[in-house]
């Protein structure tokens, strides 16, 4: 008797802890969810190392809208990038332009009431289009497509999985390459064959309630088919609640085996909701 009544007060107290922390603006826009649901402007400003002495920096300014439901969103993102390139690229080693313009779906087929176990499965699809200069290491001078399946799965009220299965393609050739997010090639601009990643990532979250803020660890693995190489990098994300409205955030990937070529990705990401 002594154990039953032990078991019902913990099994109150997640309930009631599940409840209270529903009720925070954390969970309520769930920044740390890699497939945000909510009508937002987000700003990214991204550092991309390259072994070969190449640097990519990033300003990505977005608008996603989000659809009552919480279970329809569109976005689109238009990227400002900085090239530095240790090549020859003809006076083009340090420039600065506009970059391959993305368009972003996130479509909800499976939604639960439950709070804990597998809520959620989203399907994500990322369309981006030629826009950018690929003579010059803005573009790659293709369209690329990605198609995603992202599952959310929270074993306790302050911890969640978020595994994700996505495959990164372009219809004909360009000059990007795998273990690269889908950007330029640096060191050769030249169109050569295209573009097959297939990806998955395994993100782990823990959320702190009094700070409203969240740390994520997770192992990114890569397969590109055209090029029959692997690459696997480790993902560090830590964020918080600016405000009633606002998240920021800060991301570090790192290359830790495979085929070396983008070392590091550091990304800072700022999230303005809009409307409660």
């Amino acid at each position: 008797m002594k154990y039953h009544n032990a078991l019902k007060i913990i099994v109150i107290l997640v309930i009631c802890s599940a409840s209270v922390y529903a009720q925070t603006p954390l969970d309520e826009y769930e920044p740390y969810n890699p497939t945000v649901m909510r009508s937002r402007i987000a700003l990214d400003t991204d550092a991309y190392y390259f072994v070969a002495s190449t640097y990519l920096y990033g300003l990505r300014p977005s608008y996603f809208f989000g659809l009552p439901n919480n279970k329809h969103t569109m976005g689109i993102t238009v990227p400002f990038i900085h090239s530095i390139f240790a090549g020859d690229f003809g006076g083009y080693e340090n420039t600065t332009g506009i970059g391959d313009i993305k368009f972003t779906y996130y479509g909800v087929p499976f939604q639960s009431e439950d709070l804990l176990g597998f809520n959620r499965l989203t399907f994500a699809l990322e369309v981006t289009a030629p826009t950018g200069n690929e003579q010059v290491g803005r573009g790659t001078g293709a369209w690329v497509y990605k198609p995603a399946l992202v599952a959310n799965i929270r074993p306790i009220p302050n911890a969640f999985f978020f595994p994700q299965i996505n495959f990164q393609f372009s219809t004909s050739p360009l000059n990007s390459l795998g273990g690269g997010d889908g950007l330029p090639d640096p060191e050769d601009t030249d169109l050569e064959r295209q573009l097959q990643v297939l990806g998955a990532s395994f993100p782990f979250t823990l959320t702190i309630d009094q700070a409203e803020a969240w740390f994520t660890l997770s192992a990114d693995y890569l397969y590109s088919f055209s090029e029959s190489t692997s690459f696997l990098f480790i993902r560090m994300d830590v964020g918080k609640m600016l405000g009633k409205n606002t998240s920021g955030g800060l991301q570090i990937s790192k290359f830790v085996a495979g085929q070396p070529r983008l070392e590091t990705l550091v990304r800072a990401r700022f999230n303005f909701f809009l409307g409660r």
